[in-house]
């Protein structure tokens, strides 16, 4: 049967009227219900806060707190190594207030009306209220620097020493690392910001190989050449001393090339030079590092008889007195340079000693590199206009004459 109009109209006005009313009782029972009380939908982690009073729901964080604050903070590892950091160790503190407003709060700071939508909506719907908390980044940050500076470890070369027997000594690479604090930093800062104890991280590391390994130095078995000069003790010796060690284990791969000047690095007062004699414009004079041309003819002399190409060099404009005429090398910060190739198969290793009075430099390496052969210098011409050539030797016969240089010194 159809109703008429008015009838339909006054049936919907009812129904509204009745739906209204349910929701303004509703809406008002809740309200009653949450006076003074936190309101009903409002839980922590799977606790229920409904019901409480604001200092039961103090009490609740503060036991959350305690119970979390018993644990470490951070735990670091790096493969079987583990870290552990304390809350106290970064001031970690837990916002409990911060946590009692908003779980108290809610539904409390609004209009009557929005606090009662609020209030229904929480009931039907629910949130979750957790416990932050903050920290000391700087502390934070000095605590695992200091893990990453402990497992930091620089790459070293392979090395050779010569054994008593005249052999050579192996002595094996070691792989560097560096550890990547930032990286545990990012990963662990919301797990504490959101106090959620333990925050584990590992702490990512980089190896980084050694510029010498083992396989490069492999094959080195002898000693290929040497070659001994004479000096006096004194500022001239040091600055010989201090030349003479930074070539000390340098190695010089296949197809590499040796730059003096690179090596040693600057002679300065700074890096423990003194004033000695020098030569200057085909003068003898003074000047800082004097002697260390000392070195680089020393070495000039080892690589010509280990079989090694010498690609810069020059000589003084004087003959000296530490090595035949044709031998000298001379060196000059930023001016003048002494560089060899190494165009044997294998790599060569230099080592140096130098005793106060006596100047050595080997080249150690691989024998079967030279063939067979044996390495000696020999020149003709003056004193001041020497010729100087290289003679390979097999059963004690010259089997290959090697032009080098000619050179014209001043009288």
């Amino acid at each position: 049967m159809k109703l008429p109009l008015s009838t339909e109209k006054m049936l919907a006005i009812v129904a509204c009227s009745f739906a209204l009313g349910v929701a303004v009782i509703g809406g008002v029972s809740v309200s009653v219900a949450n006076h003074g009380r936190v309101v009903m939908g409002v839980q922590s982690e799977g606790h229920s806060l409904a019901g409480m009073t604001e200092n039961e729901v103090r009490h609740f964080f503060l036991e959350k707190a305690r119970t979390k604050l018993a644990r470490d903070a951070v735990v670091v590892t790096a493969g079987p190594q583990k870290w552990s950091i304390k809350p106290q160790d970064i001031d970690l503190a837990p916002d409990v207030e911060g946590a009692v407003e908003a779980a108290y709060g809610v539904g409390r700071h609004g209009s009557v009306l929005r606090n009662t939508t609020d209030q229904m909506r929480l009931a039907i719907f629910g949130t979750n209220v957790k416990l932050s908390a903050t920290f000391d980044a700087d502390k934070l940050a000095a605590k695992v620097q200091d893990i990453a500076a402990s497992l930091a470890r620089a790459p070293q070369n392979a090395t050779l020493t010569i054994a008593a027997n005249g052999g050579v000594n192996h002595h094996a690479a070691v792989i560097g690392r560096k550890a990547d604090p930032d990286a545990v930093i990012t990963d662990v800062t919301p797990k504490l910001t959101a106090l959620a104890l333990t925050a584990r991280a590992e702490i990512p590391i980089e190896e980084a190989a050694p510029a010498v390994t083992d396989a490069d130095l492999a094959a080195a078995d002898t000693v290929l050449a040497s070659y001994t000069t004479r000096y006096y003790p004194g500022d001239r010796g040091q600055n010989i001393a201090i030349a003479a060690e930074k070539l000390s284990g340098i190695t010089v791969k296949p197809t590499g090339t040796f730059s003096f000047n690179d090596t040693v690095g600057a002679r300065t007062a700074a890096a423990g030079y003194k004033t000695a004699g020098v030569i200057v414009d085909g003068e003898p004079a003074e000047g800082i590092g004097g002697g260390v041309c000392q070195v680089s003819s020393t070495l000039y002399n080892a690589i010509l008889l280990a079989g090694l190409t010498p690609t810069v060099r020059s000589s003084h404009a004087l003959p000296s007195a530490y090595c035949p005429p044709g031998l000298d090398a001379t060196v000059a910060d930023g001016l003048i340079d002494f560089q060899f190739q190494n165009r044997l198969p294998h790599s060569i290793h230099l080592l140096t000693t130098a005793d106060g009075s006596r100047l050595t430099v080997y080249v150690l390496g691989t024998r079967a590199d030279l063939g067979g052969k044996t390495v000696k210098l020999e020149s003709d011409g003056s004193r001041l206009h020497p010729s100087v050539y290289r003679l390979y030797l097999a059963g004690g016969e010259v089997v290959e004459r090697e032009f080098l240089h000619t050179d014209t010194y001043s009288s």
